[in-house]
């Protein structure tokens, strides 16, 4: 789904330093989630020729569900959104969203870069943040797709204590709603992730928007982006 073939043969070429990140020292952390997710970027390993963050992220792939993440937002009255991450912010584009402020953040600093020069503008911006560890920006709503199923488990939960200390009121983020289990993986490479499970154990969601999700034959048609209030995630 992910080019995970791919990725696992640069990494044994050394093209991509790749390093089991859930087992390394804290000092170590931040770089290697760096250099892990700057490898994949710099090589386009996941393998998608529209978009460096994969098929999931093109237009065609996003266009049966794209335009209900607006009206959720409007319906939960929301005025800012943290997207975290952002990626080439190559579906994004296509959204009419009714904000007062966009802020996508991204650990890729090339990417960030881009996207700053390409799309930033008044009420857009962009910033080079690891989302487990830096300081995010407070809003309303943060957008997390197609990124915690790369984390190990460790990260990921890393990453949802950060959303919360942001203060921000609602999470919306990829969980498939079918798998009833899952094993840890090293950060990078790529596994579903039904977040109602533990270790996680969130509450049921109060929306989910499913994305009706093809291009990978019809074996993950249960993923979804879930809304879930930040305040009842115990983590």
């Amino acid at each position: 789904m992910f080019g995970l073939k791919k990725i696992k043969g640069l990494i044994s070429e050394g093209t991509i330093k790749y390093i089991p990140y859930q087992r390394s020292a804290a000092s170590e952390r931040p770089s290697l989630m760096k250099d892990i997710f700057s490898g994949i970027y710099r090589t386009a390993a996941w393998g998608d020729p529209e978009s460096v963050s994969g098929p999931g992220s093109s237009v065609r792939a996003t266009s049966v569900f794209r335009d209900e993440i607006p009206k959720v937002l409007r319906d939960l009255n929301a005025r800012s959104l943290l997207d975290a991450p952002c990626g080439d912010f190559n579906w994004m584009k296509e959204l009419r969203l009714d904000l007062k402020s966009y802020t996508g953040v991204d650990i890729v600093p090339e990417l960030v870069e881009r996207n700053r020069r390409d799309y930033g503008g008044p009420g857009r911006a962009f910033l080079n943040l690891d989302i487990t560890i830096d300081r995010l920006p407070r809003a309303d709503v943060i957008l997390c797709r197609d990124c915690l199923v790369h984390f190990s488990l460790e990260d990921a939960r890393a990453a949802i204590r950060n959303f919360k200390k942001s203060k921000a009121r609602y999470l919306l983020t990829t969980t498939f709603t079918g798998f009833r289990e899952y094993t840890d993986i090293s950060t990078g490479e790529w596994r579903p992730m039904n977040l109602q499970l533990a270790p996680f154990n969130f509450p049921p969601p109060m929306k989910l928007i499913d994305e009706k999700c093809t291009h990978s034959g019809g074996v993950y048609t249960d993923k979804c982006l879930g809304l879930w209030r930040l305040d009842a995630v115990k983590v």
